[in-house]
C-alpha cells in the first residue's frame, strides 16, 4: 500500500468538537506508521499536516511544538494541549462500557478499544519502559472489560472458551453471534390456525359429556346416602278397630 493511501486513512484533527479526539488521532497515526514502515521524522511531518483549524496553529506556530524533534515529543505536547478531559472520567467510561442492545460484537469491541487506547494515551509517558507496562496492563484490561460487557448468551459462551487475549475473545464472540443469527433465522414462528366447525362441535360434545358425568356423580351420591339411611320397621299388623293383635278387623 502506497504512502499516499496510508495517509488518507488518517483523519484530520481539528482540536475542537468535530472529528476524533487527540488520543484517538495519535493512536491512528501510530498504527498507520507500522503499516507503512515510516521513519519517525516522516510520522512527525504527517502529524503536523493532518492538523487543521485550531490544531493547525498549534502544530505550526507554537514555538515549543515547532522545536519538537521527535514524534514522542510532539505527542506529549499535543496531549498536554488538547486532552482536557480528566483521566478519571476517561477511566470511568472505559470501565462502565457495556454492549448495547442493538450493537454488534465488532462495534462494541471497537468502541471499547478506542476508550481503552484513549485512556492509555492520556497517561502515556516518554519513558518506553512505563509505556510498555501500560500497554500490557491495557491489553489485560481490554480482555476483562470485553468479557464483562458482552450481552448474554454470547458472553457465557465466550467465557466457557477461556480466551487468553482480547482479539481471541472477539473472534469467538463474533462466531457465536453469527451462529445465533442463523439459528433465529431458521426457527419457524408459531402460526395461529382458526378452528373449524368440527372442532367447535367436538368442544360442545365434550361440554355436554362433562355435565352428564357430573349429573351422574350427584345421582350416585344421593342413592348411596339413601341406601345408608335406616329402613322403617314393618308394621306389626294390629286390628284397625280395637287395636288388639291376632286379627286385623
Amino acid at each position: 500500500m502506497s504512502a499516499l493511501m496510508l495517509t488518507d486513512r488518517v483523519p484530520s484533527f481539528t482540536g475542537g468538537d468535530t472529528g476524533p479526539d487527540v488520543g484517538v488521532f495519535l493512536k491512528i497515526l501510530e498504527q498507520v506508521v507500522r503499516l507503512g514502515g515510516w521513519r519517525d521524522s516522516e510520522l512527525l511531518c504527517i502529524a503536523r499536516c493532518k492538523m487543521i483549524g485550531a490544531a493547525h496553529d498549534f502544530a505550526w506556530w507554537d514555538d515549543g511544538v515547532a522545536a519538537a524533534a521527535t514524534f514522542s515529543e510532539f505527542k506529549y505536547l499535543a496531549l498536554k494541549r488538547f486532552d482536557a478531559e480528566p483521566l478519571i472520567f476517561k477511566t470511568e467510561r472505559f470501565l462502565n462500557a457495556r454492549q448495547e442492545a442493538d450493537e454488534e460484537v465488532r462495534s462494541f469491541a471497537s468502541r471499547l478499544r478506542i476508550l481503552g487506547t484513549t485512556t492509555l494515551a492520556s497517561s502515556d509517558s516518554q519513558d518506553p519502559v512505563k509505556a510498555s507496562l501500560r500497554r500490557e496492563i491495557l491489553a489485560e484490561q481490554l480482555l476483562s472489560q470485553f468479557l464483562l460487557g458482552l450481552r448474554e448468551p454470547v458472553r457465557r459462551f465466550v467465557l466457557s472458551r477461556d480466551p487468553k487475549t482480547f482479539d481471541e475473545a472477539i473472534a469467538i464472540a463474533v462466531k457465536e453471534e453469527q451462529n445465533e443469527k442463523v439459528s433465529r433465522s431458521h426457527s419457524l414462528p408459531v402460526q395461529y390456525v382458526e378452528e373449524n366447525t368440527d372442532v367447535h362441535e367436538m368442544h360442545s360434545r365434550l361440554d355436554r359429556l362433562e355435565k352428564l358425568v357430573e349429573s351422574l356423580a350427584v345421582r350416585n351420591k344421593v342413592e348411596q346416602n339413601w341406601q345408608e339411611f335406616p329402613k322403617q320397621l314393618p308394621y306389626a299388623g294390629g286390628c284397625y278397630n280395637c287395636g288388639r293383635f291376632g286379627h286385623i278387623r
